[in-house]
């Protein structure tokens, strides 16, 4: 009845042509103020109502029953601009945004620090739900605790102690006691790391599902705007834990079943480039620590040990004949390729979780920390190579030896997902879908005035997706290249083409052998639909119906099925 009642009036007031002033109402906690900067970041509730306010005398936020004038009549009221506004009782002036995202409030008497948790006040709102709580906060990172822009790790507290916790959900994400605030400071557009994220979820699931229906293969996160001591600090993820909870790891019962570590260093364990002896005295050893079983059920790095020496110093053949019961081959695959093409060259020890569900389970690999991808490095400086593929002593040890012939089967793989997730449209879409939501609703701007590390321009946008093209089509060749080779060490056929079904390229393995020759494609019922000559690794096809189709290459016939 309100917004028809502020509709029919803004209408009224147009025809009428009535002057009359608008008051918009924010409640408490949907807005925040810093004083220091001038800024003002609201919600403001179905902003849509205010698509057309130019014909009123004047235009009035109240926030929290403090009112501020606009100082010229906007025409309407948008996510996509910015307005200037002064205190009516102050006469101070502010630059106004109203944002889409959760607004997190986080007031502290003491500095945060590395550790302990210090104690602070936390508000989020959003217009679905607004959670005030007690939280303990301390610094998160390691070279990332330099930057002006700080990540945070908070639990929630009952008291002001943090003796005991409680649990609490954001939107879709789980509900836990334990969160991060990643200040995302290194990333030149803000959204690497979410979409590398929101990716890695896409593409992934473990292999316990059916067992552990509520288990996820890695974190999931969301953009918020946060507010630190009255100051704004700009954009960050919130996002979920990697851990025993997440990944639903069977609890340790007199015995380990169950188990997480978290590469947080170069410590030669992690990459499976040194063996050092543990020490079980340690939460640390190689590289790693251990975060399940926790502490005070035990600190045993023996089977880790174990499977780390199985990998570096066991024989050829029984790598061949073990490695897939030791280490699930699914998530292997998956993994390498996620690592390569986003050359997430941090992840290949030192941000990476390793993870066992059960004791009679292989291992499996989670990441974390993915900042530093799709061209630029841990620093965030761009790193324009694309022509690489990244290894640990695990992977160098696959490649080389190829169990059960794993190399086709990865490579096979590729292609099926350059076919839904990890199609050229989809992640472009991705990218650009966040970068414009970013821009449009003027959070590069409010974020550039706080931390003007970037100039988060098109030209940023432009290196990633040029990037992201140049890296696809190196793999696109790498793992080409991988099939031509079987296949022309087999006798029986000269021609390889994949993936079948197929969406809108045909790759040719054996690009050398087929160069320049004639290609033809025809429907089910005998008509040419298209035709050319090889001259790249793939020929284009685009726009057919869902059906049976038949090609002509190098005189042999293929039948092919687009679905």
């Amino acid at each position: 009845m309100k917004n028809l009642f502020l509709t029919l009036s803004i209408l009224l007031n147009s025809i009428l042509g009535l002057s009359q002033p608008l008051t918009i109402n924010i409640s408490e906690n949907h807005f925040k103020i810093d004083e220091a900067n001038s800024l003002i970041v609201s919600h403001i509730e179905n902003i849509e109502t205010y698509n057309n306010i130019s014909g009123f005398s004047e235009v009035i936020m109240s926030l929290n029953q403090n009112d501020y004038s606009f100082n010229s009549i906007p025409t309407a009221l948008e996510y996509s601009n910015s307005y200037l506004v002064t205190g009516t009782s102050t006469a101070n002036q502010y630059t106004l945004y109203f944002t889409q995202l959760p607004i997190i409030s986080i007031e502290s008497s003491s500095t945060i620090l590395d550790e302990p948790k210090t104690l602070a006040n936390f508000v989020y709102a959003d217009n679905e739900q607004i959670l005030i709580s007690k939280i303990g906060i301390e610094l998160r990172g390691g070279f990332s605790q330099s930057f002006p822009k700080k990540t945070y790790d908070l639990e929630f507290w009952e008291d002001d102690n943090g003796e005991d916790t409680h649990n609490v959900q954001f939107g879709n994400l789980r509900s836990d006691d334990d969160w991060i605030l990643d200040a995302l400071y290194n990333e030149p557009l803000r959204l690497r790391s979410y979409v590398a994220n929101k990716l890695w979820l896409d593409l992934h699931t473990p292999n316990y599902l059916e067992d552990e229906s509520k288990a996820k293969s890695g974190a999931d996160v969301k953009y918020v705007e946060l507010f630190l001591n009255g100051g704004y600090n700009g954009i960050y993820n919130l996002s979920e834990q990697v851990d025993k909870k997440q990944l639903k790891l069977k609890s340790f019962k007199d015995e380990i079943r169950g188990e997480l570590y978290k590469g947080v260093s170069w410590g030669g364990a992690v990459n499976f480039t040194r063996l050092p002896t543990y020490d079980n005295s340690s939460r640390i050893w190689g590289g790693y620590e251990m975060k399940y079983p926790k502490d005070d059920d035990i600190t045993d790095w023996d089977n880790l040990y174990q499977f780390t020496d199985f990998v570096m110093n066991s024989s050829n053949t029984q790598f061949i004949d073990n490695i897939w019961e030791e280490f699930d081959f699914d998530n292997y695959s998956d993994y390498f390729l996620f690592l390569n093409l986003l050359r997430a060259t941090d992840n290949t020890g030192k941000n990476v979780y390793l993870a066992k569900y059960q004791s009679d389970e292989p291992y499996f690999y989670v990441p974390w920390d993915l900042d530093g991808c799709f061209g630029t490095i841990w620093n965030g400086n761009n790193e324009n190579i694309t022509n690489d593929i990244l290894i640990n002593g695990l992977i160098d040890r696959v490649i080389v030896l190829n169990p059960n012939n794993s190399a086709t089967a990865i490579s096979n793989k590729w292609f099926e997902y350059r076919n839904n997730v990890f199609d050229s449209t989809s992640l472009i879409e991705a990218i650009e879908t966040q970068y414009e939501f970013l821009l449009n609703n003027k959070i590069y701007e409010r974020e550039a005035l706080v931390h003007s590390n970037y100039p988060f321009s098109e030209q940023d946008l432009l290196y990633m997706l040029n990037w992201l093209e140049n890296r696809l089509n190196y793999l696109d060749t790498y793992f080409g290249n991988i099939l031509s080779v079987n296949e022309n060490n087999s006798k029986e056929n000269k021609v390889s083409i994949f993936p079948n079904p197929i969406k809108d390229k045909i790759y040719i393995a054996n690009i050398n052998y087929l160069a320049d020759k004639e290609y033809k494609l025809f429907n089910f019922s005998g008509k040419l639909i298209n035709q050319g000559n090889i001259k790249e690794n793939f020929i284009p096809i685009k726009n057919l119906e869902k059906g049976y189709y038949f090609m002509v290459l190098d005189n042999e016939t293929y039948k092919l099925l687009v679905k």
